[in-house]
């Protein structure tokens, strides 16, 4: 098998005392995509801005962060600047907020490409348009000379995709990119997302809480809870046998296929925990219909063949498609 072009063991995210992310350990090869699950505030989008060093000041990381087999813990900001744009991009959730309001969105392209490759002149200019063309931007003469509120939100969010991809970066991570789109152009994205991967051999990160999505796109999934990987597995696995709590009442509370028309979504209790007050042992007992006196014990992630669950009781295959 290829080699990873991301190797996270052990990622760990503090702000003082409080951590905001713990022992997060994740792996993506090429031309995978791997999905990032769970609610807000879960630290989906932390563990992402780890992997290119953009964490707030004032927030420190530990454990492992591997690039293409090399650490990026600890390195300049020279090493990381290096990689960001080139071999490692990032698509956002809002692309109003990401782009730049006052400059035309062409321009904006050209200006990643001038950065981070030998492209000066004409050549920028026939690059540009070819990305604009290859994430699907019509009447690309035009479009090029707009400014972002001149676009509706899925061109924007095209027009990020192009810029991400503007030097054919080896790992692409995207947070939540289709949350504000309608269901029709987030069908659109994703349908793009997926071809450019397989044109590219893309490595991709994957944020979403839409398991619709999830289903739709992901080789393997890592649900997150409260700042920790709670269970991993391929998608088709964890769809059809989810195994820790958490990940069956995310199941449970989605519209899907097998509901009888009418009935309720089930709901999970309560909220996600502020980092300062975690519960001591499992974070997810407090809502958890399984909890035990065990559960004050930090349940470690382990191994079950293709699978990782971190629970005292996980359910069993009867008990999770019940």
């Amino acid at each position: 098998m290829a080699a990873p072009v991301l190797d996270v063991t052990g990622l760990s995210v503090h702000a003082g005392r409080n951590a905001l992310v713990e022992d997060v350990s994740l792996s993506v090869r090429p031309g995978e995509t791997l999905c990032l699950v769970g609610e807000s505030g879960c630290g989906k989008s932390l563990t992402c801005m780890s992997m290119l060093g953009l964490l707030d000041a004032g927030l420190t990381v530990g454990g492992s962060i591997r690039l293409f087999g090399a650490e990026i813990v600890g390195v300049s900001e020279s090493v990381l600047n290096g990689l960001r744009g080139s071999d490692v991009a990032m698509i956002f959730q809002n692309p109003m907020v990401s782009l730049n309001p006052v400059k035309r969105v062409g321009a904006q392209i050209s200006e990643a490409i001038i950065e981070h490759t030998d492209l000066r002149g004409g050549a920028v200019d026939r690059r540009v348009a070819e990305l604009l063309d290859q994430v699907g931007i019509p009447n690309v003469p035009r479009n090029r000379n707009c400014y972002p509120y001149q676009l509706s939100g899925g061109m924007c969010q095209r027009v990020m995709i192009a810029m991400a991809l503007a030097c054919r970066p080896r790992l692409l991570i995207a947070d939540e990119p289709t949350t504000a789109l309608d269901v029709t152009i987030q069908a659109q994205i994703l349908r793009l997302l997926r071809d450019i991967q397989a044109e590219l051999g893309l490595g991709v990160v994957f944020v979403t809480h839409d398991l619709g999505v999830v289903a739709e796109i992901a080789d393997t999934v890592s649900v997150m809870y409260a700042g920790r990987v709670v269970e991993s597995a391929p998608v088709d696995m964890l769809f059809e046998d989810p195994r820790h709590p958490y990940t069956r009442a995310l199941m449970a509370s989605r519209i899907g296929f097998g509901r009888m028309p009418g009935t309720a979504l089930d709901a999970i209790g309560g909220t996600v925990p502020a980092p300062s007050a975690r519960p001591k042992g499992c974070n997810f007992a407090p809502r958890c219909h399984r909890a035990g006196a065990r559960c004050a014990q930090d349940p470690r992630l382990l191994r079950d063949g293709q699978r990782s669950v971190a629970c005292h009781f996980p359910e069993t295959g009867s008990e999770a498609m019940a």
